[in-house]
């Protein structure tokens, strides 16, 4: 699953740079979060709640250049490797897909109305960085028990929401850190609820 969702993350931008620019152009208006396009008093909105759901999780095949595709997919097969083995392909899935989500709306709640577009995968790769984290141990509470844990996790959430959040406000390097915010909110909860929970057989 790792390796398959690496592949789309890669894929998806070959295909996409390859294609014209017309076809660019609807791509990016059917898939790309623009939250303008959520709101119902906006002439932009959707035709149907279901046209919704492309964005939502379509967004995070999309990216701005080659090195915003390569660097998703570097952190996403590094840190997912661990995570994946611990929760099975399904449940991992299930985890990518909900951080993605959680990103989604995050980013659109927070610039309600507004036509500016978000895309990549870096909501849920924040995601799997945290279902990495609480993967250390066999249990999360485990995981977060690790001084050493809590704070590469402290370190991570400031520079991908704090740090990128200020260089954002600043028109530096413009950054959807509201998406990452969710990613790594959805990814804790995901894991919490889908991690393996072990039963004691009678010797304990």
């Amino acid at each position: 699953m790792v390796a398959a969702l690496t592949a789309a993350i890669v894929l998806t931008y070959a295909a996409f740079w390859f294609a014209p620019e017309g076809v660019q152009n609807s791509i990016d208006y059917a898939f790309a979060l623009i939250p303008s396009r959520f709101d119902p008093a906006s002439p932009d909105h959707f035709n149907a709640w279901w046209e919704a759901i492309g964005p939502v999780f379509g967004h995070t095949f999309l990216h701005a250049a080659w090195w915003h595709a390569g660097l998703n997919a570097f952190f996403f097969y590094a840190t997912g490797r661990i995570p994946a083995l611990r929760l099975g392909w399904a449940r991992f899935l299930a985890l990518y897909l909900f951080s993605a989500a959680i990103g989604a709306l995050l980013f659109v709640a927070l610039n309600w109305g507004e036509q500016t577009a978000a895309i990549g995968a870096s909501d849920a790769v924040c995601g799997v960085f945290m279902a990495y984290f609480f993967s250390v141990r066999p249990s999360w509470r485990q995981s977060l028990a690790i001084p050493a844990v809590r704070n590469q996790i402290g370190v991570i959430v400031l520079v991908n929401v704090v740090l990128m959040g200020v260089l954002t406000e600043f028109g530096v390097f413009p950054i959807a850190w509201e998406g990452h915010l969710g990613g790594f909110i959805g990814g804790a909860l995901a894991y919490i609820a889908l991690e393996p929970r072990r039963r004691a057989g009678p010797w304990g």
